[in-house]
């Protein structure tokens, strides 16, 4: 009777397991889905395509105010960035911070020391593997960064932005990073359009 029982109770765990929904599984950078037809990191990548949706200058080269946008002066920096009236900002351990309901954006003074080369280094010792590059660009002292890493502990594809721009002879970079490439994109909007404060 006993063994009887144990065969029912076995039987009966082996039909509940085709029940349970199927765990996620971690895969590698390479092959998740959001990080399909990304470039790699290496030097045998070809060159970006080009930019097409950079600002049209304005009057005396500034750029123009994208519709819907108002000027948000940076604290501290002596520039302005454009950003929907919603997005809030806060100061914090040298940079500032503008939010929106979905994405932060950290503004704070350019390092000097700080090339394009070791800023990959550094986000490849973050995260859990290469770095895999969606937009590599840059001229002079400006550049434009925007990858996917591997989270650490979740394996999940983390997009980011890292984008230094110079605005009235004063270095600024801009940073934003979330699971989905639409963390980016207020980012990229606000780093893009920018000018130095009015006096």
């Amino acid at each position: 009777m006993r063994r009887g029982g144990l065969l029912l109770v076995a039987l009966a765990a082996t039909a509940c397991k085709g029940d349970k929904p199927a765990e996620p599984k971690t895969v590698p950078l390479s092959s998740a889905p959001e990080a399909r037809g990304l470039l790699d990191a290496g030097s045998k990548a070809p060159p970006p395509p080009p930019v097409a949706d950079e600002p049209d200058a304005g009057v005396g080269g500034e750029p123009e105010l994208p519709p819907g946008k108002e000027w948000r002066a940076v604290p501290g920096l002596g520039v302005d960035v454009a950003v929907a009236p919603e997005v809030v900002m806060r100061t914090g351990r040298g940079e500032s911070v503008l939010a929106d309901d979905t994405s932060e954006l950290h503004i704070k003074r350019g390092a000097a020391g700080l090339t394009l080369s070791s800023l990959k280094d550094r986000l490849e010792k973050e995260g859990g593997g290469k770095l895999g590059v969606i937009v590599d660009r840059a001229e002079g002292q400006e550049f434009r960064l925007e990858y996917v890493l591997k989270d650490k502990k979740s394996g999940a594809p983390i997009f980011g932005l890292a984008m230094r721009r110079a605005i009235d002879g004063k270095l600024i970079d801009c940073a934003s990073r979330g699971f989905d490439t639409g963390s980016t994109r207020m980012a990229f909007d606000a780093c893009r359009v920018m000018r130095a404060t009015p006096p």
